[in-house]
């Protein structure tokens, strides 16, 4: 399991075309939160089943995408119950 934890300015559309960078590639994230800062905005998009490769491309997108100031990937261990 990846989190991708993506900074970006305090606009309305930043959150929506982070969702829709995930939706464009038909990725359904396992979960979504944003917290609103003084200075950016924090998105973090939790994603499973993603290849080590393929989600540190999707790291290095995101930093494209208009309004996003940065990005970066943690890969999460799953916790044994």
């Amino acid at each position: 399991m990846h989190r991708f934890r993506v900074d970006a300015i305090l606009d309305p559309q930043s959150l929506p075309r982070v969702a829709n960078y995930f939706a464009q590639r038909s990725i359904v994230p396992s979960a979504m939160a944003m917290q609103v800062l003084p200075t950016h905005m924090r998105i973090e998009v939790t994603v499973a089943g993603l290849p080590p490769g393929q989600a540190a491309i999707i790291a290095a997108k995101l930093g494209e995408v208009v309004a996003v100031t940065g990005s970066e990937l943690e890969e999460l261990v799953a916790e044994l119950a």
